[in-house]
């Protein structure tokens, strides 16, 4: 009689289960960052399908996770068949597919894009909502949260041995190909000063995005140049810039800090790591010169 009571019990819960599951709404993305915090949040049963881009290793972080699902091009002709109860993209959508699907009457949420770990918590939140998903976005964001406590704390450690010995804050830039670099205002700038470097694009007053000519690395010597390359092992000479001789010359000598370009694209909880890999080389940096 357990048995079976254990069994009708068990039962009860798949049938439970299996409901809420159908009732959940089914979400077509259309967008790379958008794929990402739906992989992230959605229930697998939900996602129709995912934009084209998901499944590229450079941009997307979820790649693999991505081979899951269809793909579809971002317009209303792939989109309405799938009949979706919500569209999630970003700002680059076409006016005109947003246009042609509002005119038919679907859901959609464009996301904005995240530059700072409040922002990226902000979409998570959203597409929680949207997806009724809300608890499984409030654990992640939960357990970020308490990662980055920990990181700040050890930041405050690196920040007040630092100030005690006399010294400022490291110096690092982005230098991406062709002398690309961002400021405050941009994924990686927030990842820095989370991690305790001080940007030298804000001594140039790049606020978002900007570029660096060689004169201006050489000016402005940083300790660090925080790479991020689409297309990692190929060759262009805008890519080489990092290694012209005049740096080498000049005396520079900076310590070279690669990040994944699928982690710096997008935000996801993977910004965290960026931070917690720019903090070590900080730590290393900091105890290589005591």
């Amino acid at each position: 009689m357990k048995q079976v009571f254990l069994g009708a019990v068990l039962s009860l819960c798949v049938s439970v289960d299996a409901f809420a599951s159908a009732t959940l709404p089914r979400v077509v993305s259309i967008n790379l960052c958008a794929d990402q915090m739906v992989m992230l949040l959605a229930d697998p049963a939900q996602i129709l399908a995912l934009s084209r881009l998901s499944r590229e290793q450079a941009g997307s972080r979820l790649h693999e996770q991505a081979m899951n699902f269809p793909q579809v091009q971002p317009v209303a002709e792939d989109i309405v068949p799938l009949a979706p109860d919500v569209i999630v993209t970003g700002p680059y959508t076409s006016r005109y597919t947003l246009s042609l699907l509002d005119e038919l009457g679907l859901s959609v949420e464009s996301l904005e894009i995240a530059e700072s770990v409040e922002s990226m918590f902000s979409n998570m939140r959203r597409v929680g909502r949207v997806l009724h998903r809300e608890s499984q976005a409030e654990e992640q964001i939960a357990a970020l949260t308490a990662r980055l406590a920990r990181i700040d704390e050890r930041v405050a450690v690196l920040n007040l041995s630092q100030s005690g010995s006399g010294l400022d804050l490291p110096r690092a830039a982005v230098y991406d190909a062709n002398g690309y670099t961002v400021g405050l205002k941009s994924l990686r700038g927030e990842a820095m000063r989370r991690a305790g470097w001080h940007n030298v694009a804000t001594d140039m007053g790049v606020e978002s995005y900007g570029v660096l000519q060689l004169e201006d690395m050489i000016r402005l010597a940083p300790e660090a140049l925080i790479e991020s390359p689409y297309s990692q092992g190929t060759y262009s000479r805008g890519q080489m810039l990092a290694e012209h001789p005049a740096l080498r010359r000049s005396g520079i000598d900076p310590m070279v800090i690669s990040l994944p370009s699928n982690e710096t694209i997008c935000a996801g909880p993977w910004l965290v790591d960026v931070i917690e890999r720019l903090l070590f080389a900080r730590e290393s940096l900091q105890a290589g010169a005591s």
